[in-house]
């Protein structure tokens, strides 16, 4: 639906997304001087009472968090019988927009991935688990400073852990989800734990964890190590593929746990005095095929110029 041109005294300025449950805007608090985003119910779901609910639900859920690192609700409403809530505006983006620009090095995506972190423990801590980790639903917003500050966002198929295990609807994105929800059986904690290791996995690498449909991941494996496109150090790849572990049980107990692991890989590597971004390894032997015809090189503009200078003094000498 198009939310009306006020709402209060906000004032519409853009639409800034829509999917299948609701779409989002951008709307201006003039007296405050600041931006907002609007999240509002989809015309065709408004009537149905136990959406409504879950909507609403998702709106209690991330003002109970009270989080830096999740989205904030600030007031809910209902304009001509759909329901909305305001929240916080993400001015640059999404994590999404990054994987744009390509892979990113390894000490920003330990920045990202802990601030993510640190908002799912929040969750975790209440009672819930997201379920639908992906870049889409990680926003970047300016702080106080003006400094990229990651918030979790997007809680429309989160459940209570307390009622997880009795849930049969499989949601999630394939390419980030859990395997075991790919059989639409509980879930825990560790289904964010993975989400947020294929997030993390996608950002370094440049390439999903998985590909295919939800029903692939019945017989999910792991992805190459992270070490097979970067030049990157064992203890990263053993941290990453913990979390991207197809049997729960293997992975890191919680999202704390993993991002403490990838950030211990992180300052070991700038302790050794590599700070710069996470670049390519060149093809085995490389380095090794060209020197021989390097030195040959080398050689030959050795000699020409050594018979140039005797030519030159030749030359010098005659009458």
């Amino acid at each position: 639906m198009s939310l009306p041109e006020r709402v209060g005294r906000l004032h519409r300025v853009d639409r800034l997304g829509v999917g299948g449950f609701s779409s989002v805007w951008l709307y201006r608090d003039d007296e405050l001087r600041s931006d907002v985003a609007v999240k509002a119910l989809a015309d065709n779901w408004a009537q149905r009472l136990d959406i409504r609910e879950r909507f609403l639900e998702e709106a209690r859920i991330l003002r109970a968090a009270d989080s830096d690192h999740v989205v904030r609700v600030y007031d809910v409403g209902e304009a001509d019988g759909t329901p909305y809530f305001v929240m916080t505006y993400a001015d640059r983006g999404t994590v999404a927009d990054l994987l744009q620009e390509g892979r990113q090095p390894l000490s920003r995506v330990v920045s990202l991935v802990r601030q993510a972190g640190d908002g799912l423990a929040v969750l975790h801590a209440k009672g819930v688990v997201h379920r639908d980790i992906k870049p889409q639903n990680l926003l970047l917003t300016s702080d106080s400073l003006g400094r990229e500050r990651l918030m979790v966002a997007d809680l429309g198929v989160a459940k209570a852990l307390i009622h997880a295990s009795g849930l049969t609807q499989v949601v999630g994105t394939p390419a980030y989800m859990a395997p075991e929800q790919a059989i639409g059986g509980g879930v825990d904690e560790r289904a964010d734990v993975h989400g947020l290791a294929a997030v993390a996995y996608h950002l370094l690498t440049g390439h999903v964890a998985r590909d295919g449909s939800i029903r692939d991941l019945t017989g999910a494996r792991l992805p190459p190590a992270p070490s097979v496109y970067l030049d990157v150090p064992p203890e990263v790849d053993a941290a990453l593929l913990r979390g991207l572990q197809p049997d729960r049980a293997d992975r890191w107990p919680d999202v704390t746990s993993f991002v403490d692991a990838l950030a211990s890989c992180a300052s070991e590597r700038s302790a050794a005095g590599d700070g710069g971004p996470v670049t390519a390894q060149p093809p085995s032997g490389t380095a090794e095929r060209w020197l021989p015809v390097g030195v040959l090189v080398l050689l030959c503009v050795v000699v020409a110029l050594a018979m140039f200078g005797a030519s030159y003094a030749v030359v010098s000498l005659l009458p």
